[in-house]
C-alpha cells in the first residue's frame, strides 16, 4: 500500500459496502405480502424478489474476480455501488412487478461485484498481524447485514411503505458511494487478463441450473427442478474442465488443492447456512405460529444482530492471537447445540427465549465467519488471493441460496402436511420450524466435523514451522553419527536484524546497507517474532499484492525521483510487524545438514535463522541455500583447486 492509502478508512468503506449487500438480500423479506399485496401477485411469483437476485449477484461474483484485475480498483468499487444505487431508485418508483425484479437485479450486479472486491481489499491493506481482526470485521458485516435487514425494515414499515425501504437502501449506498471515491484508491495491480467468453457462459449456467434448481425442488415443480439441476451440474463440471486446460483461467480452481481453505470454505457454508436460513424462518415462525407483529419479530432479532457486530471484531482479534483451530470448533458446537435447542420451542415459546436460544447461536457463526475465511485465505499464496476471494463470495450466494430455499421448503413442506391431516396453519408452521432446525443441526454437525479437521491441520502446520527450532537438538533416527555435518560449520553467525519496534524503513536500510535479502525481526530476547525480506518491502512501496513484486514498476518510480523518494521515506511510518511473516521458520544451531535442506526445500523459502543461546530460542545466526552451496562445493572440492 502507498503511504496516501489509510488502511482504516478503506476498511470502513469495504466493511461499510460489504454490510449493504448482505442487508439488501434480507431487506424485502418483510415487506413480501405489502408487495403481494400492492402490485397484485401471488406468493410464488413475489418470491422472484429474493431468486431473482440472488441469481445475478451469484453470476457476478466470479466476474468480479476477473475485473478486480482489469479495472482500476477506484473505479470497480464505485461502479458497484452506482448499480446498487441505480436499482434502489429503480426499485422506489417500479409501477409494476416486472420493474421491481428488474430494479433487484440491476441491485444485484452491484452487490455481485461489491463483496469480493470488498475482501480483496481488506486483505490488500490490512497488517500481516492484523488479517485477523480486518477480516472479522468483514465477517461482522456479512452476518449483521442479513441479521439487521429484517430489523430495520420493520421499523421503516411500521411508518411507510414498501417503496420507502428502496429509497432508505438508495440514501444508505450514496453515502457509502462518496466514502469510496473520497478514500478508495487503487490498491490493486492489474493484470489485465483475457475473458474466456465459453468460461463465463458456463459458469452462469451452472450457478443459475444450480442455484434455481434448488429453490424450485419443493414448490411441486420436481421435473423442472431436476431438469435445472442436471443441467447446472453439467455447466459446472464443464467449466471446472476448462479451466485446467486454457492457457489463462478465468478462475484458478488452484486453491482447492489446499486442504486449509477446502475445510474453512466448509466451515463458512455451514455458518452461512445457518445465519441466512434463520432470518427467513424465525421471522416465519413468530409471526404465523406465535402470532408476533414483524415489528415484534424484528426487536425479538435485534439482540442477537448486536451480539454479532460486537463479536466478530473480537473473534478476529483472538485469532490473531491464538490460531483458528479451538476458535471455530467451539463456535461449531454452540451453533449446533443452541439451533438443536430451537427445534424444541414448540408453538408457544416467548420472545424472551428465542432470544436467549438464538443470540448463542448467532455468536458461535461470528467466532467461525470471520476466523476461518481469514484462514482459509491467509493459507494460499498471496498470488492466489484474488481467486480465494471470488471462491469464498460464491459460496457466500449458494450458501445463503441453498440454505434459505432447503429449509424455507422443509418449513412449508410439513406446514402443508399438518394442515392437510387438519392441524392449525400456526401448529402446521410450528412443526415445519421445528423440522427445519433439525436439519440445520445436521449441517452444523458437519461442519463441526470439518472444524475438528481444521484444527489437526493447523497443529500440523504449527509442528512444521517449529521443527527443528531451538529445541532440536537432538539428531533424527540415522542421523546420530558423529560425521554427521553440523550447520553450525556452513550458518552465518554475523546475525543483521531489527527490533519489532523498528519501521519497514529501518529494515530496508538493514538490508541495504549489508547485502542481504532477509532479516529476522526479534523481540527483547532475541527471539524471532517475524522475518522480512526485500520483497516485503517492495510490495509495501508499490502497493503491491501479489506474490512477486514487478521490478518494471520499481524502476518506473525511481525515474520518478520525487514520487519514489515520497514512498520510501513513507516506509517510515509503516511498522515492521505489519509487513513481515509473523510464523517464523527457525531451526536449531545442532541441526544436521540434511535437516536444514530438507526445511528449505519443504517451506519453499531462502533463509533460515538460527536458535541457540541459554534457552534454544535465541537467534544466533542464519544459513542461507547459497551458505549451504559454498559450504557444499568447500568440502567436495580439493584444497588444491
Amino acid at each position: 500500500m502507498t503511504s496516501a492509502i489509510k488502511p482504516g478508512r478503506v476498511l470502513f468503506v469495504a466493511g461499510y459496502a460489504t454490510f449493504l449487500a448482505a442487508f439488501n438480500e434480507t431487506f424485502l423479506n418483510v415487506a413480501l405480502n405489502p408487495i403481494m399485496q400492492d402490485l397484485s401477485v401471488n406468493a410464488g411469483i413475489v418470491q422472484w424478489v429474493s431468486t431473482a437476485y440472488m441469481l445475478a449477484a451469484a453470476v457476478m461474483v466470479p466476474v468480479a474476480g476477473f475485473l478486480y484485475k482489469k479495472i482500476r480498483t477506484s473505479l470497480l468499487m464505485a461502479m458497484s455501488l452506482v448499480l446498487l444505487v441505480a436499482g434502489s431508485i429503480i426499485g422506489g418508483f417500479a409501477p409494476n412487478f416486472a420493474i421491481l425484479v428488474v430494479a433487484r437485479v440491476v441491485q444485484a450486479l452491484g452487490t455481485g461485484m461489491i463483496v469480493p472486491v470488498g475482501m480483496n481489499l481488506t486483505l490488500a491493506v490490512a497488517p500481516k498481524n492484523k488479517i485477523g481482526t480486518y477480516m472479522g470485521i468483514i465477517g461482522a458485516m456479512t452476518t449483521f447485514g442479513p441479521a439487521f435487514g429484517p430489523i430495520a425494515a420493520g421499523l421503516l414499515l411500521a411508518h411507510g411503505t414498501w417503496h420507502t425501504l428502496c429509497f432508505a437502501l438508495a440514501a444508505l449506498s450514496v453515502i457509502c458511494l462518496v466514502c469510496s471515491i473520497l478514500w478508495v484508491g487503487d490498491i490493486a495491480q492489474l493484470t489485465h487478463p483475457h475473458m474466456d467468453a465459453l468460461s463465463v457462459t458456463l459458469a452462469a449456467i451452472g450457478l443459475i441450473g444450480l442455484l434455481y434448481g434448488v429453490s424450485t425442488v419443493f414448490s411441486g415443480q420436481i421435473v423442472v427442478a431436476i431438469v435445472t439441476l442436471v443441467v447446472g451440474v453439467v455447466a459446472l463440471v464443464a467449466f471446472v474442465l476448462r479451466q485446467r486446460r486454457i492457457p489463462e483461467p478465468f478462475l484458478n480452481l488452484e486453491p482447492f488443492g489446499n486442504r486449509a481453505f477446502v475445510l474453512g470454505v466448509l466451515l463458512v457454508i455451514a455458518a452461512l447456512m445457518t445465519v441466512f436460513s434463520m432470518n427467513i424462518l424465525l421471522p416465519l415462525f413468530m409471526e404465523s405460529a406465535l402470532g408476533f407483529t414483524p415489528l415484534q419479530a424484528a426487536l425479538t432479532l435485534l439482540p442477537a444482530c448486536l451480539v454479532s457486530c460486537v463479536l466478530s471484531p473480537v473473534a478476529g482479534k483472538v485469532f490473531d492471537r491464538f490460531g483458528v483451530g479451538w476458535l471455530v470448533s467451539i463456535g461449531m458446537a454452540v451453533i449446533a447445540c443452541f439451533v438443536l435447542a430451537l427445534s424444541f420451542t414448540g408453538g408457544a415459546t416467548t420472545s424472551l427465549r428465542i432470544v436467549l436460544l438464538y443470540a448463542p447461536a448467532i455468536a458461535g457463526c461470528a467466532c467461525v465467519m470471520g476466523p476461518a475465511q481469514s484462514y482459509a485465505l491467509s493459507s494460499l499464496d498471496r498470488r492466489m488471493y484474488p481467486h480465494g476471494v471470488t471462491i469464498v463470495s460464491t459460496t457466500f450466494q449458494i450458501a445463503g441460496c441453498v440454505g434459505s430455499s432447503v429449509f424455507v421448503g422443509i418449513l412449508s413442506a410439513v406446514s402443508a402436511a399438518h394442515e392437510a391431516s387438519g392441524e392449525s396453519a400456526a401448529a402446521g408452521t410450528a412443526a415445519g420450524f421445528d423440522i427445519a432446525c433439525r436439519v440445520a443441526f445436521a449441517v452444523d454437525v458437519l461442519g463441526f466435523i470439518a472444524a475438528v479437521a481444521l484444527a489437526r491441520v493447523e497443529a500440523k502446520a504449527k509442528a512444521a514451522a517449529t521443527a527443528g527450532a531451538g529445541e532440536s537438538n537432538v539428531s533424527e533416527p540415522g542421523l546420530e553419527q558423529a560425521d554427521e555435518p553440523s550447520l553450525a560449520d556452513a550458518m552465518k553467525r554475523d546475525v543483521y536484524s531489527v527490533t519489532a519496534a523498528d519501521s519497514a524503513y529501518d529494515a530496508l536500510l538493514v538490508m541495504v546497507h549489508n547485502g542481504t535479502t532477509g532479516i529476522p525481526v526479534l523481540d527483547e530476547h532475541q527471539h524471532a517474532v517475524g522475518f522480512v525480506t526485500d520483497g516485503d518491502i517492495m510490495r509495501t512501496l508499490i502497493g503491491d499484492t501479489a506474490d512477486k513484486a514487478s521490478m518494471s514498476y520499481v524502476y518506473a518510480l525511481w525515474v520518478q525521483s520525487d514520487k519514489f523518494m515520497h514512498r520510501v521515506a513513507g516506509l517510515r511510518q509503516t511498522n515492521v510487524m505489519e509487513i513481515c511473516t509473523h510464523r517464523v521458520v527457525t531451526v536449531g544451531v545442532h541441526a544436521p545438514i540434511r535437516r536444514v535442506c530438507e526445511m528449505l526445500a519443504g517451506n519453499r523459502i531462502k533463509k533460515l535463522p538460527v536458535t541457540g543461546g541459554e534457552d534454544g530460542k535465541q537467534v544466533i545466526g542464519v544459513i542461507s541455500r547459497s551458505d549451504l552451496m559454498r559450504y557444499m562445493v568447500a568440502t567436495a572440492v580439493p584444497t588444491d583447486e
